[in-house]
């Protein structure tokens, strides 16, 4: 029996409001996948985690994982990450950071320098609200892009796996983060 103290609403505007609400529900999920595919620069991407790195209990930044068209990791899928900076770094120190990291995670190697300064390159200073993207469409490319502007395009041997090992080997600086990161 309908309440007396509710107006009357015919069966067939519920049914054309349900139809609304299904369409913009529909057309958000659209506009938030396009907007993931603009900034990570992948097609089709699927968000598989995100986690915040601090160091002493302070947050550095955000990181989010995505992956082409699939919700699991794997290193032969093109992916991207995200990283959104809580604080400010130089381009400096993002430089020594990843070189540290590298040597910390692959021990010395013949080409790390190499690698080292083209990832300087791509780098800039960033401040807190800024965003990096690791867009990575094959193996031995990353392309980086700050707050929607591409810094740098790196070909090198290996560069997908060698640079956003920093954050996905299970043998980073918190493993723990790096496997929900990477969906697990």
């Amino acid at each position: 029996m309908p309440d007396p103290h509710q107006p009357y609403v015919p069966k067939s505007l519920r049914t054309c409001h349900r139809s609304v609400m299904a369409a913009f529900a529909l057309g958000l999920a659209v506009l938030l996948s396009s907007a993931a595919a603009a900034e990570t620069g992948l097609k089709s991407p699927i968000k598989l985690g995100e986690v915040t790195f601090r160091w002493f209990g302070l947050p550095l930044y955000d990181a989010s994982l995505f992956a082409e068209g699939q919700n699991r990791f794997d290193w032969q899928t093109p992916m991207a990450l995200k990283l959104s900076y809580r604080r400010g770094f130089t381009r400096a120190q993002l430089t020594k950071a990843t070189a540290a990291e590298l040597t910390r995670l692959e021990g010395p190697r013949a080409d790390q320098e190499r690698l080292i300064a083209k990832l300087e390159t791509c780098f800039r200073d960033v401040a807190a609200g800024d965003s990096f993207v690791a867009t990575t469409q094959d193996p031995n490319q990353v392309a980086l892009y700050l707050n929607g502007r591409r810094t740098c395009d790196v070909r090198h041997a290996e560069a997908r796996k060698r640079f956003l090992n920093i954050w996905l080997s299970p043998n980073s600086r918190s493993a723990r983060l790096s496997s929900r990161l990477r969906g697990n």
